[in-house]
């Protein structure tokens, strides 16, 4: 009788105490499920990424390096995504431009998956305040 009694409490004290661990975990897992953003930033290529080399516009230097094999990428606040969709119908028409992107990034965060995309105009930042 004494071992009954022992484990009719050892059991749901053990099952109390795993409860916040499930929880936990249930939360971590929903955290780094990607979800769909929208972001503001470029359209490059890999090759120039965020500075682009060749002389002219950043959309002559864009199509002349995807021409010759370069790859379209992201590129927001100096950081750079590879696109993992190229095939996306308005990449072509908007590279090197200012963009207002949606998308899911990847769990490694190194790229990005295009579900829109659309022309934007870049946002000018406001002067510090000097005391």
């Amino acid at each position: 009788m004494k071992k009954f009694l022992a484990k009719s409490f050892a059991i749901p004290l053990a099952l109390a105490l795993a409860a916040p661990g499930f929880a936990q975990a249930k939360t971590r897992a929903a955290k780094a499920a990607p979800t769909e953003k929208t972001y503001y930033g470029d359209i490059s290529d890999s090759m120039c990424g965020a500075k682009h080399k060749m002389p002219g516009s950043p959309a002559e230097c864009t199509a002349a390096c995807v021409k010759a094999g370069s790859k379209y990428v992201f590129v927001r606040q100096g950081k750079v995504w590879e696109i993992s969709n190229q095939e996306f119908a308005d990449l072509a028409k908007l590279a090197g431009e200012h963009v207002r992107l949606k998308g899911t990034r990847s769990a490694d965060g190194k790229s990005i998956t295009i579900s829109e995309l659309a022309k934007s105009t870049p946002r000018k930042r406001a002067a510090k305040k000097v005391a």
